[in-house]
């Protein structure tokens, strides 16, 4: 049998009521209490709702929907976690080897060309243009802030700042004058940097276009199960 709209309702109250406020996850506990519930009341159909219900809850265990909510959690994190470091290592692939060795050869030599202030304003302007980008791809609606996809894909954004620390290290406390095999270190590391940071922030913004993505197709399907 199929469950009804207040029927799913019920159960999605109780799945609130346990705490549970991430909303695709609600879903999932959703999907498998139903299909519980259902199943019981075809094996007895004078098994009420609430009945039907309560045994559903109680074959969680005695921990109930906790440690079902967190593996689903868990996975959510892990898959986005997996998504994230395979855009990350596609870069390094064979066929972008040769355009990773001359953008880190051309930033490198840039810094010959310009006096360290220009430079710096040329990577000051360029970083603010890239966060801007960031935070624009980032302001969704707080509904969106309910779902863990969401939170899960976009989390890795803020780590962007450790990488610039970096850079600004690489610019302010390695030593100019520093050379090892006649490569100057300072530009070198400015160089790595600032590639890294580049790789990072596509694997990032990827990720969160995909968890973008998920998330409103989630949505979409919340408000049909309760609209």
């Amino acid at each position: 049998m199929n469950l009804n709209q207040e029927q799913l309702h019920q159960i999605k109250d109780l799945i609130a009521q346990s705490g549970f406020k991430e909303v695709d996850v609600q879903m999932e506990i959703l999907d498998h209490v139903a299909s519980s519930v259902e199943d019981k009341m075809e094996e007895n159909p004078l098994l009420t709702i609430d009945d039907a219900v309560s045994e559903a809850h109680q074959s969680f265990g005695i921990m109930g929907f906790s440690a079902f909510a967190d593996g689903i959690a868990n996975s959510i994190r892990a898959k986005y976690s997996r998504l994230f470091w395979r855009f990350f290592f596609s870069a390094f692939g064979y066929k972008y080897v040769l355009l990773l060795g001359f953008s880190i050869f051309g930033i490198y030599k840039m810094q010959d060309l310009l006096t360290a202030n220009i430079f710096y304003i040329f990577l000051v302007i360029g970083l603010l243009c890239v966060f801007g980008i960031m935070v624009f791809s980032n302001i969704k609606p707080a509904v969106y802030k309910m779902f863990v996809s969401f939170k899960s894909g976009t989390s890795f954004l803020p780590f962007l700042g450790y990488i610039l620390l970096l850079t600004n290290f690489a610019m302010n406390d390695i030593p100019a004058e520093y050379t090892i095999f006649s490569v100057n270190v300072q530009q070198l590391t400015v160089s790595l940097s600032i590639i890294l940071f580049m790789l990072y922030f596509n694997a990032a913004i990827r990720t969160a276009k995909v968890s973008i993505k998920e998330t409103k197709s989630l949505i979409k399907k919340y408000r049909l199960l309760y609209n």
